[in-house]
């Protein structure tokens, strides 16, 4: 990626933001954190928050607009272990792509690839009551996401 090439706040970006209204705990944490726009709010709600971002530059970025907040370059939550979270936030990249070019947008085949792959690996590191919160596009394979997810774990889905 270029410099400033992370994802910046979006329409996508404002309705997870309203969907963590009301929402606190513990621990919480974002993958993909972007321009650090999600990641702001969650540390307002939740004592410790880890975000994520393949790409370093957003990581750059995002520190510099929310601060405690525990920051690490990988892909997805591959670096993260021995943490229970009651929140987990995922704004993937979802849109349909033959190859990968773009990591800010491209969600794979069906839009949504990288999704499932996220929310597998973020999965282990959930608490059992906690939740994971992801945006996804009309664009994407919506009814197969959600039969996925089905298979991925016995949370519900709304």
């Amino acid at each position: 990626m270029h410099k400033n090439d992370y994802y910046k706040p979006s329409e996508d970006t404002f309705l997870l933001a309203e969907c963590l209204q009301n929402l606190s705990g513990e621990n919480a944490m974002e993958i993909g954190t972007g321009s650090g726009y999600i990641t702001n709010l969650l540390k307002e709600s939740f004592k410790k928050v880890v975000a994520t971002d393949i790409d370093l530059g957003a990581i750059k970025e995002a520190r510099k607009k929310a601060k405690n907040v525990l920051f690490i370059c990988c892909d997805s939550s591959s670096a993260i272990t021995n943490v229970a979270f009651d929140l987990v936030v995922v704004n993937p990249p979802y849109l349909p792509s033959d190859t990968i070019g773009d990591v800010t947008v491209d969600g794979g085949k069906y839009g949504i690839e990288v999704t499932l792959q996220m929310v597998k690996d973020a999965k282990r590191l959930l608490k059992h009551e906690g939740r994971i919160l992801i945006v996804t596009s009309s664009l994407a394979n919506y009814d197969l996401l959600v039969n996925k997810l089905r298979e991925v774990g016995n949370h519900s889905l709304c």
